[in-house]
């Protein structure tokens, strides 16, 4: 479903508050403790709430991204659209730390 002007509009917002540094440490990390994307496989949100007390913005959901841009946990299907959807919208945001990063979507 696409975005209304508001929607976007917060998620706009969210991107231009969100807290990069605490992303970044969050994908830093992961980076040393590759055993951490175990704990995103299960819960993204409390794996990052347990690094350093991150919290999800309302309305997004969290990934880690490696280098080859694998998600973990991996993109539900029809997230990113689905045929029978003529118009959708995804924003992200991103903070990374070497070839890992946090991923913030919605």
């Amino acid at each position: 479903m696409a975005a209304t002007h508001e929607t976007t509009a917060y998620r706009a917002g969210v991107i231009a508050t969100a807290d990069y540094e605490k992303m970044r440490e969050i994908a830093k990390a992961v980076y040393e403790n590759p055993s951490l994307l175990a704990d995103f496989e299960r819960d993204p949100a409390e794996a990052a709430r347990k690094i350093n007390g991150f919290e999800v913005p309302a309305g997004f959901h969290i990934h880690i991204a490696d280098a080859d841009n694998n998600f973990y946990p991996a993109e539900r299907h029809g997230v990113l659209g689905a045929e029978g959807e003529e118009k959708w919208d995804r924003v992200e945001m991103r903070a990374g730390y070497k070839t890992f990063s946090l991923v913030g979507c919605a």
